[in-house]
Parts: structure tokens; sequence; C-alpha cells
């Protein structure tokens, strides 16, 4: 113990852990009269400090089995549910790589230097030629027409009306222009036009007619002569590039279109072209009623008037059936089939040297497929075992990894899950982006890195970018650039976020993620082809080259715009936060310096000189000063019983009250204080501060009060348990530092005169005796790290406290 007061007390051993000194030192403290009754009892409780005969029995205990030690550690509820997570780990892993990969290896712009073969027969469907197959199905879709007989009956009783009209016209004069017009006689008292209305006259009707036997011979054969149209129907060229087109602009109907013809019930009359119903085409001589005029003798002499009579009048006998049409052209589309390219098993699908661009996606998709398929049950199961073993041993290595590195990420389950179910998140994602076009797998990879570089640390985040960039390369393209180039840009991406105290940070490593990728793809481009030029030549290398430096700056925004979730998310909090938290302005504080000023104005102090000692260790000064400003915010509920805030001539509270109950009210203000942290959503980072900050020390001069008492009434001794703070001892540096600048706080206000020597003597004795009380155990504080934490105080503190120049005539206050 000498030797400890000697050199510091922990000035001297260097970078030794105190966790394994203090309990040592706290058994010489047993011997000093410090009016701490625990010590043998705290030697006698050290392993190494057992008995002979306890030393021996364990000696030859017998050495459990591997199976016992098994069985075992699988009744420790946090190992079997750490084994249950990393199963569903491991099956969540196997699907994510599953669901999301396509199997193809190959990418755009990746050099294939031997060519690529296929391994198998397949065929792939001939895009261009399915095409061009359906647009001919299509262009021999039939157009289908509906016939409307009631236009023939009609068109006879209006022949009949308009033949007589003329018949009974002595001159030309007397017959309207538009009837004539009709008849393909024009009136413009032209001899020739008057020889054709003299002789249409004369063949209606002649001097000895009175009856008009004549016009209905005439109309006999008119009747026999248009049976075929009243069959069948017609059309003329103008009304059917009016109404079959199927939009104004469409060219003229082509007379080999093919026609479907209908009649009012559904019935099909005709399939052909639609030259066989055009009336133009039907009055030529090889047409339909072309060749029936000889037959026809009276008729016959009047041909030329009644072929102008009815390409005038003979309208909407075939009008299109749309609904008939588009189901006609819909059961083509519906019955085609595809055109293929046939592949046999070695045929080449992208040459040697050359690389893989678009054109050759489909086929090596498809041989791919085709490839799978081909494998039999006991290959398929190998494959699957391999993958298996793959994501086991990595998930196994990586909890090894923690459990040395970060074992607290093993002790929270809900959070270990969250963890694991962002890592089978980002390998489903990964593998699914990492397919043509996207190429954009660094984005889900570099926000799982930097959300765990935020949240767990550097050292966990550069251990998740390897698994997590190992398990997408083997699912995507196994290239070992690649997993090289993802591994730089994951590591690039960790290194700048130790802290994070703007967004400005995150923006700024965007473009230095993006100009790190674009580098690391055009190096290993480069490795690949072993030539410059060629590199250079290569597109798609520069096209992968852009799209990851694209990935990696909307990465960064996009991380910088979800801190506050994932600080909700994971229960940390960001320099970022916490500076927003640094204002007085915090309803909580401005409460706290209503109700007790004097609270408020310790926790002010003790902030700036916790955060100076931090810094002083490389902890993180900005939440220790943080976490200072809220530590005593349970005092605000009970405020006149905490000395700080009992004003001069006031009466003490504590006097009227029994030791129990008054360390019971100081002791609440732990549990107060928590409750209003979560009342107000303070983050949860802080609440540690307000739970640790007095760990289990002891409420010393209620304690000494109850022993004292006792002592003169003859009782039993006062249980030291019940004066001591409920704890946690402090888990982290940061608090360890707060529960050391509280204390060291409060008691420089008792002394008479801060001179430097006992502002030091006080400093060392108040951390002397945390460490010999324990409270140090478990904060990963190391003695070195103390000292400087005390140099840090006593300047503080010297600072405070230092002297002012008295000027002449100046009174003491």
């Amino acid at each position: 113990m000498q030797r400890l007061k000697r050199a510091g007390a922990y000035g001297g051993t260097g970078g030794i852990r105190l966790s394994s000194v203090c309990g040592m030192a706290r058994c010489g403290a047993a011997a000093s009269s410090n009016g701490f009754s625990a010590g043998r009892r705290g030697a006698e409780s050290m392993s190494f400090f057992g008995t002979r005969r306890g030393r021996q029995a364990r000696v030859f205990r017998p050495t459990p089995s591997l199976w016992d030690r098994l069985l075992a550690a699988f009744r420790d509820y946090r190992v079997l549910t750490i084994v249950l997570l990393s199963a569903a780990a491991v099956c969540g892993l196997l699907l994510a790589t599953t669901l999301g990969s396509s199997g193809l290896r190959w990418r755009e712009g990746m050099l294939a230097f031997s060519g690529i073969q296929s391994r198998v027969p397949f065929r792939i469907v001939d895009v261009e030629g399915s095409r061009r197959a359906m647009e001919d199905a299509l262009e021999a879709a039939p157009l289908v027409l509906r016939q409307n007989r009631d236009v023939v009956d009609r068109l006879e009783s209006l022949l009949r009306t308009q033949l007589s009209v003329v018949a009974n016209t002595e001159s030309i004069n007397q017959v309207s222009e538009d009837l004539l017009l009709s008849f393909g006689i024009r009136k413009d008292g032209s001899e020739t036009e008057r020889t054709a209305y003299s002789v249409l006259r004369n063949q209606l009707s002649t001097p000895d007619d009175s009856n008009g036997r004549r016009l209905d011979e005439l109309m006999a054969e008119f009747s026999q002569f248009i049976s075929d149209a009243r069959r069948l129907g017609l059309v003329d060229q103008q009304s059917a590039n009016r109404q079959f087109a199927e939009n104004p602009d469409a060219p003229a109907m082509q007379r080999d279109q093919p026609i479907q013809v209908l009649d009012a019930a559904g019935t099909v009359l005709h399939n052909g072209v639609l030259g066989d119903v055009l009336l133009e085409d039907q009055l030529q001589e090889t047409g339909r009623l072309g060749k029936n005029w000889q037959l026809y003798g009276k008729l016959a002499v009047l041909r030329k008037p009644v072929e102008a009579w009815l390409l005038s009048n003979l309208k909407n006998q075939l009008l299109r059936d749309a609904q008939a049409t588009e189901a006609a052209r819909t059961k083509i589309e519906e019955t085609a089939r595809d055109v293929y390219q046939n592949y046999t098993a070695g045929a080449t699908l992208v040459p040697a040297g050359a690389q893989v661009a678009a054109i050759h996606r489909d086929a090596l998709q498809y041989e791919q497929e085709a490839f799978e398929d081909s494998l039999d049950s006991g290959q398929r199961a190998l494959r699957f075992l391999g993958r298996l073993l793959l994501t086991t041993v990595l998930v196994l290595l990586f909890g090894i990894f923690l459990k040395h590195a970060r074992p607290a990420m093993l002790e929270d389950p809900s959070r270990l899950l969250l963890f694991l179910a962002m890592g089978c998140t980002t390998v489903f994602l990964g593998v699914w982006a990492s397919q043509d076009p996207y190429r954009a797998e660094v984005i889900p990879l570099l926000a799982a890195v930097m959300i765990t570089a935020i949240v767990y640390g550097q050292a966990v985040a550069i251990m998740t970018s390897f698994v997590l960039t190992l398990l997408i390369t083997a699912s995507t393209t196994g290239s070992l650039s690649s997993f090289v180039v993802l591994m730089i840009v994951s590591v690039a991406s960790v290194l700048p976020l130790r802290r994070i105290k703007s967004r400005l940070i995150m923006i700024k490593l965007g473009f230095r993620l993006a100009a790190v990728s674009f580098v690391a793809v055009w190096a290993a481009g480069i490795l690949e082809q072993a030539s410059l030029p060629d590199a250079w030549k290569n597109s798609g290398l520069l096209l992968t080259a852009l799209k990851y430096s694209g990935s990696s700056l909307i990465c960064c925004y996009l991380v910088a715009g979800s801190l506050p979730f994932i600080e909700q998310a994971f229960g940390i909090v960001t320099d970022i936060s916490l500076l927003e938290l640094t204002g007085v302005s915090h309803p909580l504080l401005q409460e706290l310096a209503r109700r007790a000023p004097g609270t408020y104005n310790h926790s002010i102090m003790v902030a700036a000189m916790a955060e100076a000692a931090a810094e002083a260790i490389g902890a993180n000064g900005l939440l220790t000063r943080v976490g200072a400003y809220f530590h005593d915010i349970g005092k605000m509920m009970k405020p006149e019983y905490f000395i700080e805030n009992i004003t001069d001539g006031a009466e003490n509270p504590h006097k009227s009250l029994a030791p129990n109950m008054s360390t019971l009210i100081i002791i609440g203000h732990v549990k107060d204080g928590l409750e209003l942290a979560e009342e107000n959503n303070l983050p949860e980072a802080l609440h540690p501060f307000i739970t640790q900050h007095h760990g289990t020390t002891l409420v010393e001069y209620f304690y000494r009060e109850a022993a004292r008492k006792a002592d003169s009434d003859h009782r039993s001794e006062a249980e030291e348990s019940n004066f001591r703070y409920p704890g946690p001892r402090p888990q982290t540096r940061e608090a360890a530092v707060l529960m050391v600048a509280d204390a060291v706080e409060s008691a420089s206000r008792t002394l008479k005169e801060p001179t430097s020597k006992r502002i030091q003597s006080l400093v060392h004795e108040i951390i002397l005796k945390r460490l010999l009380d324990g409270q140090f155990d478990e904060c990963n504080l190391q003695m070195n790290e103390l000292r400087r934490i005390e140099e840090s105080l006593v300047k503080s503190l010297l600072a405070q406290h230092h002297g002012r120049v008295r000027y002449p005539g100046q009174r003491t206050a």
C-alpha cells in the first residue's frame, strides 16, 4: 500500500487495468483505519486468497466433459439467445443470397479473357425475330366488317325515284345539277352532256310507254345486277379510307388488306381481302359486277351513268366492327409463339478478349438458368452445403470477434437482433442491386458499414464490411477485384466516422468516397486488363466507375439525412445531437435553474471540468459535458434537501430527519432524474450519467451519523449497504470521469483556503477513495488515465479558485 501511495497510487503503473490491481489495493487498505469495515471481507472474497484446503479441493476436482460444459452454457439464457440469433442470422443470410441473386457471375464491362462458352444446350428468345413475327401476324389480322342490308334495299328505291324524275323531264334544264352529277352528267351546257342526258332519258321511256314498263324492266335488271352486293356487300374506296382506318392520318386502305365479312347475326359470310368488296374493283371488267353487264341488255346501255350513280350513292353498306377487329388482334397476340435462337453446349457466348456488353446479357442469363435446371438433387445439395458452411463460418468468426472486441453488443438481444436484421437486409439489397444495369451494391453496403461505425465504432464496422463484402461478392460475381474495390470503399467510409460533429462531415465524405470509388474501380480495371490504353477504351469500366462514384455520394446523403432515425433505432447519440443539447435553453435545464439554482451552477461547473478531463484521456468530452449538464436533474424534485440549494440562514431540513430517511432522499435523486430523463425523451446515451455518477459509493455523512447514534444508543451497528447508492458503477470512462469531477467540485467548495497543494491533495484523495472502493472496476480505465484525469481536474480547480490582485483601498467583502 505504501508503494502505491509513493507511486501516486496509480501514476506509476502505466497501462495496467484498474480491475487487475484495485482488488489488491483494497485488501492492503483493509488494515488502515479509514472507516471502512469491508476491507477484510473484500480480501477474503478474492479467489487467489482462498484457503489451502480450498485450493487443494479445486486441484483434485474432475474436469467437466465437453458435453457438460455445453449443457452448462446452454442453461444460460444469454448464451442460448445468442445461439438462436446466430442461427437466425445464418438462415437470413442464406435466404438473402438466394432471393437476391440471379446466379449470373458476369457483369457488363467485365473482360472475358478466355471467352465465355455455354456449359449446357439452351435456347433464347429472339426478341427481334419475335417482334417481326408478331408484326407480320398483326398485319395479317383481318379487318372485321359487318353487313348493313338496309342500304341495298333503300338503294333500289332511291334509284327508281331518281330515274323517274329524269324520265318525266323534257330537257336537261329541268333536271337539278346534283341529280345529273349523281349519274355522271355535268350540267355545263356542252353538247356532250346534252347527248348523255338524251341517251339516259330515251332509255327510261318511249313514246308508247305510258305505263312505265321500261323503268320497271330496268329496275328488275338492276335488282338482279345488285344481288351480289346484297349478298356480300360493297364499299367504295373513299368510304373505306374514311371508315376502316384506325386513325385519320393512316394511309389509304390497301386492296390486299385481309377482311372478314359478318352478317347482322355475326355469321361469317366471307374471308378474303378488301378488293373483294371494293366497289371500284368489282365494277371493272374482271369484277363480279363488271363481268355481268352483258347479262343485262337493257341495263348495259346505261352502264356508265349507273356505275357513276352507284359510286355516288352506295355508302355504309359495310361497317367496321371495332370490337371484333380488336378481339381478333388480341387472339393473335395471345396465341403468338416466340421465335427462339438455339445454342449447343460449348457454343461461344462472348468471344475471347471481348468485354461483356448488354447484347450478351440475355444469352448469359438464359445459359445460367439452363445450367441450374440441369443440376441434379445431389449437386444442388452440395452447392447449398457450400453456402451454408461459408455463412456459418463467417457468422461464427464475427461472433468471436464481438466477444473479444465489443462484448457489450452480445449482452443486448434486441439491439443485436436489429444489427443482424440490418446485415441480412444489406446482403439482400446488395446482391439484388449488383445486377445490370444498376450496379448499385455499394449503396446498401456503405449505408450498413457507416451506420455500424456510428453506432458501434470503427473496428466493428471494418469487420462488418469484410463479412458483408465477402457474402455479396461470393453471391454475385465472385471476382477478387470486386471484393477489393468494395473493401477499399468500405474502409474509406469508416475512417472519418470516429466523431460526427456536423452533417457537413457526411457531405464531404460523400465527395471523397466518390473519388476513392472512381480510382479504385479504374485501378482494378487496369490490373485486370494489364494495359492502361485498354482500360481507357473500356466504356463499360468507365460506366461502372461512374456508377460507384454516384452511389457513394448518394449513400452519404442518405445516411446524413437518416441520422435522427439511426440514433433513435440504436439508442445512441451523435455529436450533432449532443451539440443541440449543449444550449441552456433545454426545458429541463431551465426548470433546474429555476427550482435548484445551486444544483444548476454546480452542473455547469462540473460539465466544464469533466469535459476537459475526458478529452485528456481521449474519451468523448462532448458526451461527458452534456451528461454532466443533466446528471443531477433529479434534485429539482426536492431541491431544499441538497446543501448547494440551502441559502445562508435557512434551516437544514435534515436536522429533523433520521439518517436513514435523509439517505433515502439523497439517493432518490438518481431515480427521480432517470424518470425525468425518460419523460422528457433525453437520449438513452445520457441515462448512464444519471444512474452511474455516484456508482455504489457510500453516503458517508449520514452513515457516520447513523453509526454514532447506534453507538450512543447501544444498538447494533448501522448496515453500510443501506447507505450506499444503488449503482451501477460507472460502465464507461466518460461516466467515471463525471463521478470524479462531481465529487471533486462539491468537495472543493469546503476548502477555506484553496491553495494548489490543498487542491492537489483533495483531488488525489477523492480519486484514491473511489479506486479503493472499486468504483472503477467496470469502466475499462487504466492507471495512467487516472493520473491524467487528476492533473486535468487540478488544473480546472486552480483556474476556478485563482487569486486576484487587491487594488489600493479595496476592502474585503
